[in-house]
Order: C-alpha cells, then sequence, then structure tokens
C-alpha cells in the first residue's frame, strides 16, 4: 500500500472530521475521530464497512479478539453485539476511520449487473485463507491499493460544491464492487440472497433484538429463521461466535448499562429491568464484558461525568 495515498487519505478525513463523529453530505458515508484511547465499550455493529485511517482498535465478539487498524477494513455482515477499545490514539496522531453503509438490495443489483461474481466456494476458500476473524459474518482484511484510489476520491468530494452527491453514489457503487469482488466477497454475497443462511439467521436476530428483555423460548428463533435445529444452532454459531442466549445477554448488559449511566437507575433495578433474576449472575456478567463490576462501573464514570465520559467513549462508536 503507498503511504503517500494512505497520508493523503488520512489528512482528508482528518480535515473532514473536526469532530468526534461527522455525518458527511453523503447519507451512506460517517467520519470518526478521537485522541484518546477508550475503555471497552459494548455496541451492536450492524451490516457496514468500516475502514480504519489511522490507529487501532480492537473488537472482543464474545470471548474472541478482533484487532485491526491502520489500513485495514472490516466488513460485518449482521448486528453483532460486540465490546470494543480503542487502542492507539493522541492528540497529535489521533484515531480517524471511517463508515460505509449498504443494504442487501444494493450488492443485489450489484451482482445482477456485474454478471461476474466468483463462485460460492472459491469465496469460502479465500475467506479460510485470507480472513483473520473468528466467525464468518464478520472479517478483517487490508485496504488495496484499488481501494485506496477509490476512497480518496471519494473522501475528496466532500471539498467540491456541486454534482458531489451524485458522484458519490458512482463512487459508493465502485467502492462495492471492489469490496465484493476481495477478500470478503462471499460474505458479501451472502447479503445478497434473501434465502442464504445468513439471511435466516439475521430473521431471527432481528426478532432477538426487539424482545431481548422479554422471556421466551429460545427455540422460537428456530422457526423465524425457518431451518432445521441442529443446522440453525450450529450456522448461528459460526456467523455469530455465539450462542443465542450468549447474544441476548450482549444486549441486555449494553441496556442495562445505558438505563444505569443515562437513566440513573440503580444497578439491581437495571438488570431485572433487562430479565435478570440474579443479581449475582448480573454483576457477574457485567463485569466480565466492562471490566468493572455495575456499581464500581457507575462511579467511574460520574467521577468522570456523565457527558465528559459519553462523548470520550461512546459518541465515537456512532
Amino acid at each position: 500500500m503507498p503511504q503517500d495515498r494512505l497520508a493523503a487519505l488520512q489528512a482528508a478525513v482528518s480535515r473532514h472530521c473536526p469532530e468526534k463523529v461527522t455525518h458527511t453530505a453523503f447519507d451512506f458515508l460517517t467520519l470518526y475521530r478521537t485522541g484518546t484511547v477508550t475503555d471497552p465499550v459494548l455496541v451492536v455493529y450492524e451490516p457496514r464497512i468500516y475502514i480504519v485511517v489511522q490507529g487501532q482498535k480492537i473488537l472482543h465478539l464474545h470471548d474472541q479478539p478482533l484487532p485491526y487498524g491502520e489500513g485495514e477494513y472490516l466488513i460485518s455482515t449482521l448486528d453483532l453485539p460486540v465490546s470494543g477499545q480503542i487502542t492507539r490514539a493522541s492528540a497529535e496522531r489521533p484515531y480517524l476511520a471511517l463508515c460505509i453503509s449498504f443494504s442487501s438490495t444494493e450488492m443485489e443489483q450489484l451482482l445482477r449487473e456485474s454478471q461476474s461474481a466468483l463462485s460460492r466456494q472459491a469465496r469460502k476458500l479465500a475467506l479460510r485463507k485470507e480472513n483473520s476473524s473468528p466467525i464468518s459474518a464478520m472479517g478483517v482484511s487490508r485496504i488495496t491499493d484499488d481501494l485506496l484510489d477509490a476512497l480518496l476520491r471519494l473522501v475528496g468530494l466532500l471539498a467540491r460544491n456541486s454534482d458531489q452527491k451524485f458522484l458519490a453514489q458512482l463512487y459508493k457503487k465502485e467502492l462495492l464492487y471492489l469490496f465484493l469482488h476481495g477478500q470478503q466477497g462471499h460474505v458479501l454475497q451472502e447479503t445478497a440472497h434473501l434465502q442464504s443462511d445468513l439471511s435466516r439467521i439475521n430473521r431471527a436476530i432481528i426478532h432477538l433484538r426487539h424482545h431481548f428483555q422479554e422471556r421466551f423460548e429460545i427455540g422460537t428463533l428456530v422457526k423465524i429463521a425457518g431451518m432445521g435445529q441442529s443446522s440453525f444452532y450450529k450456522r448461528f454459531g459460526e456467523l455469530t461466535g455465539m450462542t443465542p442466549v450468549q447474544y441476548r445477554t450482549k444486549l441486555r448488559l449494553q441496556e442495562a448499562r445505558r438505563l444505569m449511566v443515562h437513566e440513573e437507575m440503580s444497578a439491581a433495578s437495571a438488570g431485572f429491568q433487562v430479565g435478570y433474576d440474579s443479581p449475582s449472575q448480573f454483576s457477574r456478567e457485567y463485569r466480565k464484558t466492562f471490566g468493572r463490576p455495575p456499581q464500581a462501573d457507575l462511579q467511574h464514570i460520574r467521577r468522570m461525568g456523565v457527558d465528559a465520559y459519553t462523548a470520550q467513549h461512546e459518541d465515537v462508536w456512532f
């Protein structure tokens, strides 16, 4: 990867992203920056392409770490709850990143128009060889020269005043085409097929995200996915790196922390609100995810100030 072009992209992102988060004139493009490392933050990564331009972060998919940094991109094709932490950033050399959103409809249209998608088996082989992710619905790869050139042109449009939205859509299409034919192309292809395992699992995940605080039989998700029980649990684990119960636990802990920090709810009440019957289990799982038990974590945040803590740790993720 030519360092001068990477440096040019870093300068362009830095110039157009003076705040923690910049929602650009293009509805699919968001820029991020922060000058400090962060505590672990539990977030749900939606289907997106995340590109680190400068600095480094690490995600924890349940118990499995997935670091990625400068000159690398991550593709997520499912709503995945991850614990994330920015591990390399400073005032002199801030963490810089950009996010590109996409839809399954866009992928389907691009596949149909290009008529040159590689075989599914070939993509699986490439994925096993090059993708360092422990799951198949999320993976990290290096930015290629072609991708770097296209990203530079896209971000460069932010400085122009005319026809930028029209051109931005063309550049986005080019980028998606390059990603689709890159190391994680097979995963992106799966998003375009409504009857793929990924799409079936996604239907179950959507239900889980809307009802995670309720008590219901996990077997309900099998019916929603329209799969056999054994294949459902097998594919859910392969795609997300966790069981449906573990996935639900991540959602519950994220909501409990929000209730404590932003709604001023006690730890006991927050745990009960999100579905925990056992305070000790809630405390144990909370500490495993956030590094501190609930009350100690809340005290730590309040000492810093909720607004200051949110701006430094949470805002950069959304």
